[in-house]
C-alpha cells in the first residue's frame, strides 16, 4: 500500500473561527465517505484558535486527485479563501 499523508495547515482571521467551522462539516462528511480516504481530522489549535490543522491520510495518490476533484473539496475551497488570515500551508508525506 502506498500511504500518502496530508498535513493542511490554515489560519484563518481573528474572529472568523465560527465562520471557518460552519463550512468544515460537508468537507469532513464528504472526505471520510470517500473510498481512498483513510482518516480526515480537524485539529484546532489549543493556545491560537484562529490556527487549525486537517490531518489527512489517503490509500494513495490517486485517491488524493480524486479527493482534489470532488464537489466538497472544491465547495470548501471556494468558501474558505474569504476566511483566510494567509495561504494555505498544505504539505504531502
Amino acid at each position: 500500500m502506498e500511504k500518502k499523508v496530508i498535513v493542511a495547515r490554515i489560519e484563518v482571521l481573528k474572529g472568523k473561527e465560527k465562520d471557518f467551522l460552519a463550512i468544515v462539516p460537508a468537507l469532513i462528511e464528504g472526505t471520510r465517505n470517500e473510498e481512498g480516504n483513510l482518516i480526515y481530522t480537524l485539529y484546532q489549535n489549543p493556545f491560537n484558535e484562529s490556527e487549525f490543522i486537517f490531518y489527512e491520510e489517503y490509500k494513495d495518490q490517486d485517491a488524493i486527485r480524486k479527493h482534489g476533484s470532488n464537489a466538497h473539496f472544491q465547495d470548501f475551497a471556494k468558501n474558505v479563501q474569504p476566511l483566510l488570515a494567509k495561504e494555505m500551508d498544505i504539505q504531502t508525506f
